[in-house]
């Protein structure tokens, strides 16, 4: 076993507000094109219904200098009204389709 990086995994509910996790478990499954990855998620979590019934989720791999805001997330879940966005500073990039 190696280390592998915390990552912080962003999903939304179903009118478009997002939610983010820490988890310590991103992985590679292929480097090939596309690139896939693997996240482990406990089903009892609030991300994992909502990446469950949206069916998308994003990762993103934080710096050692973010180390606060990964504690953070980790900390406080989402279902319970938590915006962790503005709590702990961070700034979500939302795409149009």
């Amino acid at each position: 076993m190696y280390p592998t990086p915390a990552g912080l995994i962003v999903s939304i509910d179903v009118q478009g507000k997002p939610n983010i996790v820490t988890l310590g478990e991103v992985f590679n499954l292929s480097i090939a094109d596309p690139v896939w990855v693997g996240i482990s998620i406990r089903p009892a979590t609030y991300s994992h219904g909502l990446i469950k019934e949206q069916g998308e989720f994003t990762v993103n791999l934080p710096t050692a200098a973010m180390l606060d805001q990964v504690l953070g997330c980790g900390s406080c879940s989402g279902r319970d009204g938590v915006d962790k966005f503005r709590k702990f500073g961070l700034t979500p990039s939302l795409r149009s389709s």
